[in-house]
């Protein structure tokens, strides 16, 4: 869901939201209430959900060098045991390279604004409205051979922050800031879709994974992203046959994802991650970011900053001292040795033996 803040979730923040359906859903499957996205630009959050892949370098993934070497993907593994993939997305094919990233990331189809049916649709500005994009996706999921994984990526609540002709009354009351209209109009659809998704054969045997992308139009000064909140996003996992509503407290980011996915679903081959099973409990360590230059360890106790050679104090509100030779510090070293190294190796997936 493009930019759902977790702040703009009463569910999470303790107070009012924009997203009521959502909320609700939270409090059906298993939701995280620290959970951290690993970047600060849709183009960083897509690898990161769908490949574990951080944004930990001056460079996005899908522009850089890297995305050419084999990696691992939901799509790919997925795919290689026999899923049908696709993703979606309602903007012109093209927008920051989804398209061929999905390629390079094992899904078999990819359907933009150029596939979507009915012209008419289009928002003017970034592509299909949500609604009318949800509601063919749901249409689309019903006509793909089972098992399938598929990936539908919304656009309607990103800046300009537009709605469609008829919307702006409905979703306007209440208004703080000019994301929160189209917030309430993408969790709309989005409780569109499960409607249609609900009558589906396949509805209780899939399971569903809800979050965003990254967040937005927090209040803050400077583009200096140094707090928690910055990455504070909602992460949920639906499966209505299969897991029980419970709200964790454990520390998740983005490249956790595709690990507990293939738990979840008992996939059972091995595979290379970043990233750890979001549901095997506390004590999980931290979530990773990079912004400007300095590496941010999130804790349940709160946020350390790294330059790559010594900790930097930092006046977040949220900031953790830590000892130069603790845990917390090593455990962030080892994760940046393994990142470089991986990368600059090529080294993202696991290799067969010959």
């Amino acid at each position: 869901m493009e930019s759902f803040s977790a702040a703009f979730s009463a569910r999470l923040n303790g107070g009012e939201g924009c997203m009521p359906f959502l909320d609700s859903l939270m409090g059906q499957g298993l939701a995280f209430r620290r959970a951290y996205a690993n970047g600060r630009r849709s183009i960083d959050g897509i690898p990161a959900i769908t490949a574990g892949m951080p944004e930990w370098m001056d460079e996005a993934f899908i522009t850089s060098p890297y995305v050419q070497a084999p990696f691992t993907a939901l799509g790919g593994l997925l795919a290689a045991k026999g899923y049908a993939t696709s993703f979606y997305h309602g903007g012109r094919n093209g927008t920051m390279g989804f398209d061929t990233y999905a390629r390079a990331a094992g899904y078999q189809r990819y359907v933009g604004m150029d596939e979507y049916p009915d012209p008419r649709d289009y928002d003017g500005s970034w592509g299909i409205w949500d609604r009318p994009f949800l509601r063919y996706f749901a249409e689309e999921l019903g006509r793909q051979p089972e098992p399938f994984h598929s990936v539908v990526f919304t656009l309607s609540s990103h800046h300009p922050y537009l709605l469609p002709e008829g919307e702006e009354e409905r979703f306007s009351q209440g208004q703080r800031r000019r994301i929160e209209p189209t917030l309430r109009y993408a969790d709309d659809a989005l409780r569109g879709f499960f409607a249609a998704a609900g009558r589906e054969p396949w509805f209780r045997n899939t399971l569903f994974v809800i979050t965003a992308d990254h967040t937005a139009d927090l209040e803050r000064s400077g583009q200096h992203y140094s707090e928690a909140s910055d990455y504070w996003v909602p992460l949920l996992f639906y499966w209505p046959a299969a897991i029980a509503p419970r709200m964790s407290d454990d520390v998740a980011q983005h490249i956790d994802i595709l690990p507990t996915v293939l738990r979840l679903i008992g996939y059972d081959a091995p595979y290379f991650a970043f990233g750890a099973d979001a549901a095997q409990g506390p004590g999980r360590g931290c979530a990773v970011v990079r912004s400007m230059g300095l590496w941010f360890c999130i804790t349940p106790e709160g946020i350390f900053s790294f330059n790559g050679e010594h900790l930097v104090p930092t006046a977040v509100r949220d900031h953790l001292p830590v000892e130069a030779d603790g845990p917390e510090l090593r455990r962030l070293k080892a994760a940046i040795q393994q990142f470089t190294t991986r990368m600059a190796r090529r080294e993202l997936i696991v290799k067969q033996a010959s």
